[in-house]
């Protein structure tokens, strides 16, 4: 599972927004296109922190929001 890290269990540790083209990554948490910074990638991006990051964070609420107009609007 090549691009994939994992810790010592044996889980994957990598963020599932994070999409690995060659030697380039783009973050896929706020439905655009993302270059992650150096920084993001190694706090972030590469490990079971993914949860901390901000962009992953801000994209969980929308898709919340996103969901709850649906249903309302459905209703």
């Amino acid at each position: 599972m090549a691009g994939k890290f994992f810790n010592n269990e044996g889980g994957s540790m990598k963020c599932t927004r994070l999409i690995s083209r060659g030697k380039a990554s783009f973050c896929r948490a706020l439905g655009k296109p993302y270059v992650p910074s150096l920084f993001e990638l190694g706090e972030y991006c590469k490990t079971i922190d993914h949860r901390k990051c901000p962009f992953y964070l801000r994209g969980i609420i929308c898709m919340n929001k996103d969901e709850s107009n649906t249903r309302r609007a459905s209703l």
